[in-house]
């Protein structure tokens, strides 16, 4: 599966906002007249992207609920690209903060160990009995999963230290550093960090876009960036994804 991704060097308070349909950047070669570079950014290259892998029944179902409780779920390519992630890493433990009615628990299941247990939390019961419900209608036993209704910075510090290998972030976007912090204890050497909602309805790579939730991403961007001891890129599928590996 190939994804389209932006590096974060190019995702600085000074980018410019690309617009779908428009080409953002070619540099010719003089000598032939061919594209040396060229970014895709046309909305028939990014549906493309979104729609390779078509969701199921299931899914489909789980979606319908998330959006009835505003609990937007990921986007079908979003939640491919977690599949993928989740399959990468050979994960048998992952911890996800927001449940939402479990489209990307089924993401997450679908690329995990078939013995591997997801850990979900989420401050709303309703979102996770809805989510149980679509774990046992695609068919995934009970011991596959533990769902946990709380606060997840007061539930977080009850995880255990370096057990997992993957650690999904979907909630209050001013507490994505706080997230980041519990998680960095929480993953293993060599594992996955994916925060969602990178790109933030386009107003983290618009530098006029000042609120709490938008400087919050730019600011977890810019602390990824900083750190020598991480690896990272922004996935642009669905509201972004940026994904984290901790150094082995």
């Amino acid at each position: 599966m190939t994804f389209f991704t932006t590096s974060l060097t190019r995702l600085c308070p000074r980018a410019r906002v690309r617009t779908a349909g428009r080409k953002r950047h070619a540099r010719l070669n003089h000598d032939n007249g061919s594209d040396e570079e060229s970014i895709i950014t046309t909305a028939a290259s990014l549906a493309f992207a979104e729609d390779l892998h078509p969701e199921d029944d299931h899914l489909t179902a789980a979606r319908a609920h998330g959006e009835h409780l505003d609990a937007v779920p990921v986007s079908p390519g979003a939640g491919s690209a977690l599949t993928f992630l989740a399959a990468a890493v050979h994960a048998k433990a992952v911890a996800e903060i927001g449940t939402g009615a479990g489209v990307s628990g089924l993401y997450l299941l679908r690329g995990m160990a078939a013995d591997g247990v997801l850990t979900s939390v989420d401050l709303e019961a309703e979102h996770q009995r809805l989510a149980r419900e679509a774990f046992v209608a695609a068919g995934f036993p009970p011991q596959r999963y533990r769902l946990i209704t709380g606060s997840a910075l007061d539930v977080l510090p009850r995880l255990i230290d370096h057990g997992y290998d993957l650690v999904l972030i979907d909630g209050d976007k001013v507490e994505y550093g706080e997230y980041f912090d519990e998680a960095l204890r929480l993953i293993r050497p060599g594992g996955m960090i994916v925060f969602d909602n990178a790109l933030w309805h386009d107003r983290v790579a618009d530098p006029s876009q000042r609120d709490p939730q938008t400087t919050a991403i730019r600011e977890l961007i810019a602390r990824v960036q900083a750190d020598e001891t991480l690896r990272s890129v922004v996935i642009p599928l669905g509201d972004g994804l940026l994904a984290v590996q901790v150094g082995a």
